[in-house]
Parts: structure tokens; sequence; C-alpha cells
């Protein structure tokens, strides 16, 4: 296990965090050679596999975040030993990226470490940082130069940067909020970092022949021609997302398109992701000389995680409607804007829309005669209805 904790190592995350599970430093090699280090929490080492926690978390699969709930996929003693801090050693399975000069990955390790977090810092706090580049945290602007290059390159690989806001349902005293929430750099970088993670891991499985949890993805489409096609549009990443295949996981690696790399698993959330964990306890397995979960227990444990994230994502999708109801009842505007995107079924009137104002896409059902995509704002009515999506009317 390697004492990292003379890096200087920093905590990025949003403001009260449930899980904390990754950090990154920077470290200054002879040279002058500048390397990345990405740090995961290592919750695996507290529990052995097929216990009750591990069972539990299984059939957990996630953690669930709720509008006005959060339901933990690990224990709450397992988080409070797992989750990193600010000035807490913890125990990492980390990885040491050394970059090409044109962004490409040139070598990497990854290795049991201890860490101590210096900075545990918001979006906002970072952002801050990057703005400001004061000499003192020069660290910091170099892994953001780092890995800016890094996205340069998966460009050019054929990544595709989906460049566009999102929202978030809150519940603050009773009333709904719907926060639109812009990309900042330091979720850029932030993003950047999991997703270097997620394909060096996938490189150490492969080069010890390890089955794990790949993601593929393939691109049906030239997107590039469909960004053009859509660059005055609002909403051109959106409508993008509909001619690209869908990813999915499989026990065999191949390419992630969409992220420009030949080989790619999650594995930057093992607080609150079972696949995540399963992988994570592969590489951990590998680093100590221990039994591999064999393919087959991958394999059903990757059937059954399918079918409970879709039960999961139900419950979500019914969190979000509840909410979305409360709050489209309570504002009682005259009118919303919309962004029509496609019929999901026109029989029966349901589509896929954009609220600009709020940078939320969902479906609903809509009464409009539209046909196709027009890049047209339409004004719309709020409907109160019995059915099971948000009605609206022209």
């Amino acid at each position: 296990m390697k004492d990292l904790t003379s890096l200087k190592t920093y905590i990025i995350d949003s403001e009260d965090p449930d899980e904390v599970d990754d950090a990154i430093s920077l470290e200054i090699k002879e040279g002058n050679k500048k390397n990345l280090w990405i740090h995961i929490s290592n919750p695996c080492r507290l529990f052995l596999q097929d216990s009750n926690i591990d069972l539990d978390a299984r059939r957990k699969n996630s953690s669930l975040y709720l509008t006005d709930q959060y339901i933990p996929m690990l224990p709450t003693e397992i988080l409070q030993k797992a989750n990193l801090a600010q000035n807490k050693i913890s125990e990492t399975l980390s990885a040491s990226i050394e970059f090409n000069e044109d962004g490409s990955i040139h070598n990497y390790e990854i290795i049991e470490a201890i860490i101590k977090p210096k900075y545990q810092l918001t979006y906002e706090d970072a952002n801050e940082i990057l703005e400001l580049e004061p000499k003192e945290e020069f660290e910091l602007v170099e892994i953001k130069d780092l890995l800016a290059k890094s996205i340069i390159f998966r460009k050019k690989q054929g990544a595709i940067i989906f460049d566009s806001p999102n929202s978030k349902i809150k519940l603050y005293k009773d009333k709904i909020i719907i926060t639109k929430l812009e990309k900042t750099i330091a979720q850029i970088i932030v993003s950047e970092a999991m997703i270097l993670m997620g394909y060096v891991t996938s490189l150490f499985l492969i080069r010890y022949n390890l089955p794990a949890a790949y993601r593929i993805q393939k691109i049906n489409c030239n997107p590039f021609e469909i960004l053009n096609k859509y660059k005055d549009s609002e909403i051109k990443y959106i409508l993008l997302k509909q001619y690209l295949g869908r990813s999915y996981i499989t026990i065999r690696p191949d390419n992630h398109e969409s992220l420009g790399l030949p080989s790619y698993v999650q594995s930057t959330s093992p607080l609150r992701r079972y696949l995540d964990l399963m992988i994570q306890r592969q590489i951990y397995n590998k680093i100590n000389n221990l039994e591999p979960i064999n393919i087959n227990s991958i394999s059903k444990i990757i059937d059954y995680s399918r079918n409970r994230q879709i039960e999961n994502n139900n419950i979500i999708k019914n969190d979000k409607y509840k909410y979305l109801t409360f709050f489209f009842k309570n504002e009682k505007k005259p009118f919303y804007k919309i962004l029509f995107v496609k019929w999901i079924n026109h029989k029966r009137n349901i589509a896929l829309v954009f609220f600009p104002d709020y940078s939320l896409e969902i479906l609903i059902t809509l009464f409009v005669s539209i046909e196709i995509y027009s890049n047209k704002i339409y004004k719309v009515k709020y409907s109160i209805n019995d059915n099971n999506l948000l009605e609206f009317i022209y």
C-alpha cells in the first residue's frame, strides 16, 4: 500500500454530498513529469463478497436520490468509514496516469494507497480557484490543463462532448424548485477524471483477463452532421441522442464510441453503484492475489443488476412525476414554453419535449398539431389529469 498523504489531494463535489468516493492529486516527478492521481474510496475491503452487507447492496443495486429522501446502497457504518473527507486518512484504489503531449495516456498504474485530502471543495469553490489561478494552488490548475488536453484527444478519437445544462428538482420548505445547472469547468474536469479512471480500469482488467461489466456504445450515425444540421437549436444534443445507439453492458470489452475509448467500465462510484463495487473488488482481489470473481458470477450479477436498475429507474421516474405535478399545479402560469423533440406515441399524444426555462427534458401528454421537429417554441397550458404523465394543451 503506497503512502500518498504527502500529495496535495482535492475532493471536488456538490454541497453536502452523502457519498464521497473520489479525489484527485498532481504528482510532479523527476524531469518535471506530471502525473495525475485519481483516488477512489475502497469499501470492498470492509466486507466480504456474498456477505450480508454485499448481498443487500446487490439487491438495492444503487443508491436512490429521490426528491425528498436518500436511500443509500451501503449501510451508514460502512459509509462513515469509506467516505473520503478533508484531513481524513483513507485507504483507496488509486490510478496514476502519465500523459503524452497530445493528451493520450502514455502509462498508468493502479494500486492500493493511503491519502489525506487537504481540500474538500464545492464545484463553486473549485471554479473560483481555476478562474483566479493563485500560485499557491498551481496543482489544481495543472490538473485542469492535463484533463483539458485529454478531452481534446478524446474528441479527436470521435468522442462527443454533450455541452448542455441539466436540471435538478429540489424540495425546499414545502416548495418545489427546479434549478437549471450549467456545466462549469470544475464539473467538466471531475467528469473527465472519472472517465479516465473508467478507461484505465478497463485496461487493467483486460491486461489480466478479468471478467467485468464493460460498457459498450456504438454510434449509428454521423454525429457531426447532425450537430451541424441542428446547430441553431437549443436542443441539438437532445436530438443527437435520438440517433445514437444506446449504451449497454456486457462481459466482453469493446468500443465506447461516444466517449472515444476502445474500452470502458464504470468504476468510480463503489459507494452508490453495485457494478462499480464489483469491478473494484476484481481490482482489489488481483492486487492482493485473491481469487477473482468468475465469469459466470459476473454474468449473473450483470443480468440481475439490469433488472434491478429498471425497477430503480421506475421509482425515480414516479418520484419525478409526483413532484413535477406538484410544481406545475402550484406554479399556475398561464403558459409554458416548450421545444418539441419527437413523438413517442403519436396515437396516444405522448411526446418528448424540452422546457428551456428549466432545462427540463421529459415525456408529457401533448395536445398540439406537430408532425416533426421544427425548432419552434410552443406556448402550452398545463392541464390537470389522472394520467401518469403531465398533460399540456396548445
